[in-house]
């Protein structure tokens, strides 16, 4: 296993094209990277990943991930705006703690940004998870960055926003209410989540998604201990993806599967 200093983080995170000014969407697997040497605790590990990319982009820059709260949808929990839990790991909550962050309304897929552009992407935004003016759109429009800390660049939450714009029949937009709570009063509204159908026997399989991104040489490539950092463009990512689903809908998924469900009376066609 290869150790890594907050020195190597920094290096890394530079050498991707992350700098001064940048809306930077964060999708972290970061125990991908192996031993931290300059942690001296569990939350020095996500904390010092946190300080690091607010020094980078500095206060001109905007920093988004996902805070997800899964289990409103699951298991019916109540879902309480304030509440610094996530169900998208450590870095999201360590966000959420801070009292500049703003949060986004969705009780289940919410996006907590911080910096300059945040209200403009967590607040005033539709009631989908994916669709026109929530935090994606919105940072596609303000033309952001995906980082991808450890975890494979193609699997972040725009291919959603593209499969639900081309209309693969394998999601569904599910009515959402559920128990929702703002500054200790419940709020009576109901939003909607774009989600799999869960009959479905749905294989995941992106290798035309990467060779097309191999081609289009969209992705910067850092080492960093064990693992890799990868950013690119937003738009230009969703332009491809876009523009892959638009001629096969079933690029992302085993199709057999898929056509199995039904073949065998799992779903109604």
């Amino acid at each position: 296993m290869r150790s890594y200093s907050k020195k190597d983080i920094v290096r890394s995170i530079r050498n991707v094209g992350i700098k001064k000014g940048d809306i930077v969407f964060v999708n972290p697997e970061i125990y991908k990277f192996g031993l931290y040497k300059d942690a001296q605790t569990s939350e020095d590990y996500f904390k010092d990943f946190y300080e690091i990319l607010k020094e980078i982009i500095t206060d001109k820059g905007t920093l988004c991930i996902n805070t997800y709260t899964f289990g409103t949808l699951r298991n019916n929990e109540a879902f309480n705006y304030n509440s610094h839990k996530t169900t998208s790991g450590k870095l999201g909550e360590i966000i959420l703690k801070d009292k500049k962050s703003i949060r986004s309304n969705h009780p289940v897929f919410s996006v907590t940004s911080i910096g300059k552009n945040s209200i403009n992407i967590s607040q005033n935004n539709s009631k989908h998870n994916y669709g026109y003016n929530s935090p994606y759109w919105k940072i596609l429009k303000y033309n952001g960055k995906i980082l991808s800390l450890g975890m494979k660049p193609w699997l972040n939450p725009f291919n959603h926003t593209a499969e639900y714009l081309t209309g693969i029949p394998y999601f569904f937009n599910k009515h959402t209410n559920v128990k929702y709570f703002k500054n200790r009063k419940k709020v009576n509204i109901t939003y909607s989540s774009f989600v799999r159908y869960l009959d479905f026997d749905l294989v995941p399989n992106y290798r035309t998604l990467e060779k097309e991104l191999n081609k289009s040489k969209l992705i910067k490539k850092e080492n960093l201990g064990d693992g890799y950092i990868y950013s690119m463009n937003s738009k230009k990512y969703f332009d491809l993806v876009l523009k892959i689903l638009s001629k096969n809908q079933f690029a992302f998924i085993d199709k057999k599967f898929f056509l199995n469900s039904i073949k065998n009376n799992k779903i109604k066609n």
